[in-house]
């Protein structure tokens, strides 16, 4: 059976549906009823029931038999609010948004195309499925953190999945080209806010004055260092300040500061390390500076770490039903992703699907206004996914190795309230 060809078979419903997905984006967390009002139209149509979770998103349910395993397919949903630009990185657009200042500038358009794709043609395999397959849409994962809901669901119904597997268009992998990293595909996130209280005063006489400029140009200073001096040389971390507030008249000394930024890391223990050393810091500057302060992490994702015996469940997969020529060999991402918490429960992978492609003019960076997807590469990745479930389910790969992070989803919930 080559799936590619049956892929390719498809592949004018799979630009129709991307195309209609992209001319009509919807932001998170809540705004997405088209979207979700035109999926379940879809899963409709190919007979395929559903459960939708409120706020959170959609599980729907491929029942081959009930006695093999469970795959879980997973695909994100919403648009980013970007204005989009009339031009790729060389050409016109074949579609652009018709919602200005939003825009799929991620492609999550196509991952939903790819899922619907693949939903279909394992439906018309249904009868013969050893196994069952989840297709899980999830709404709000550009930081809105609707997963919590859709996670909340899968306790209350005590889903459990044998594998999960999500795939990502990425920009900088040619088209017709498939990846599946060793170890983590994805980074993990901390998003913290760092709030910075002294007093002001008049700039004539700063020595009435507790300057949180000061305070905070000493933590800055020390941050700059810790990376080299705390964290391990050969461990993938970085991170980054987007925002600075402080004052608003030149001559005023502000009393209050606020800096917000994002760590990004390749394995849980360097990240975790880093936190613990930047709190440190920042607790026995500010009483030097006498100032105080407030520090609270808003988001905290695992790195997305892929199984070795499902990533060779994939490879073979890939190689059988599609071709070795597919494979290709690249970089993790820095980027973080909320999958990260499917494959901290159950063994699974990230993967990467090529959309770059020179004469189209695809291959700007993702959430940038010229960011494009070459639409036959979604015709790989809707075959990898559904080379996945029908590798996984001829020869199941042996996953007791596999430990997850936490013993069970609700664990993973209670972690939520303690950030």
């Amino acid at each position: 059976m080559n799936i590619l060809n049956i892929a390719k078979q498809n592949s004018d419903y799979t630009i129709k549906i991307r195309r209609y997905f992209h001319e009509h984006p919807e932001c998170g967390p809540a705004e997405q009823t088209n979207t979700m009002a035109v999926i379940k139209e879809e899963l409709d149509k190919m007979e395929i029931p559903y459960s939708q979770v409120p706020g959170g998103g959609i599980f729907a349910y491929i029942n081959g038999s009930s006695t093999g395993k469970t795959i879980l397919l997973r695909s994100d949903i919403d648009a980013l609010p970007i204005l989009e630009s009339e031009t790729n990185l060389k050409n016109k657009r074949v579609c652009i948004s018709k919602n200005p200042g939003v825009m799929h500038g991620c492609g999550h358009d196509g991952h939903i195309a790819m899922q619907l794709t693949a939903a279909k043609i394992l439906k018309s395999m249904e009868a013969s499925l050893s196994g069952r397959v989840v297709l899980m849409f999830e709404e709000g994962e550009e930081g809105h953190r609707n997963i919590e809901k859709l996670l909340a669901y899968m306790a209350e119904k005590d889903m459990k999945f044998d594998t999960c597997y999500a795939c990502h268009v990425r920009w900088d992998i040619p088209t017709g080209k498939l990846s599946c990293c060793q170890g983590s595909a994805m980074s993990g996130l901390y998003h913290f806010v760092l709030e910075i209280n002294g007093k002001g005063g008049h700039g004539s006489r700063p020595d009435l004055a507790h300057s949180v400029v000061d305070c905070f140009h000493d933590i800055y200073s020390n941050l700059d260092t810790l990376r080299l001096k705390y964290i391990k040389p050969n461990t993938v971390l970085t991170w980054s300040l987007g925002s600075i507030h402080a004052g608003a008249t030149f001559n005023l000394i502000p009393d209050k500061l606020t800096c917000e930024g994002s760590i990004r890391m390749m394995d849980r223990g360097s990240g975790e390390e880093f936190i613990k050393e930047f709190e440190r810091i920042v607790a026995a500057i500010c009483p030097l500076n006498y100032c105080t302060y407030q520090f609270k992490l808003l988001e905290h994702l695992l790195p997305t770490e892929n199984d070795p015996a499902c990533r060779k469940t994939y490879l073979d997969s890939v190689k059988k039903y599609i071709g070795e020529e597919a494979i290709y060999d690249c970089e993790p991402w820095m980027a973080s992703e909320t999958f990260s918490y499917m494959c901290s429960l159950f063994p699974g992978i990230e993967t990467f699907v090529g959309i770059k492609n020179d004469q189209l003019g695809s291959g700007a960076n993702h959430h940038t206004p010229e960011f494009d997807l070459d639409e036959d590469g979604l015709i790989y990745g809707t075959a990898a996914a559904v080379s996945y479930v029908l590798g996984y389910f001829e020869n199941t790969p042996d996953t007791s190795a596999f430990q997850p992070v936490y013993n069970s989803v609700s664990d993973l919930i209670a972690t939520f309230s303690k950030k």
